[in-house]
């Protein structure tokens, strides 16, 4: 449950929004349906978008690694890869939300 910090409404999120910005950004949104206020969930751009795949595709291959090492290697990518990510949007949040 969301409570709306506008009109104090409770509601279930049910869905996100996108809305594509300049030089391939995404804003990732949800809105109240009971006043429409609008909230920014997370910001993505193209290299968030390809760490997201190549997170994806990590996590297939530690399913599927035959040894611990290898595994253990895996996940240090993937936690790598999620660390910049997290810098990347906290970056693009806070650029782009000092423009709205």
């Amino acid at each position: 449950m969301v409570n709306c910090d506008d009109c104090k409404q409770d509601f279930s999120l049910t869905s996100i929004e996108q809305k594509k910005l300049d030089n391939g950004v995404e804003r990732n949104y949800f809105i109240c349906p009971h006043c429409q206020r609008q909230y920014t969930a997370f910001y993505t751009n193209q290299k968030v978008r390809r760490n997201q795949a190549k997170i994806t595709a990590l996590g297939r291959e530690v399913q599927h690694a035959t040894t611990l090492n290898k595994s253990n290697r895996l996940r240090k990518q993937i936690e790598e890869l999620s660390e910049d990510n997290k810098r990347e949007m906290d970056r693009l949040k806070r650029e782009f939300d000092s423009e709205e």
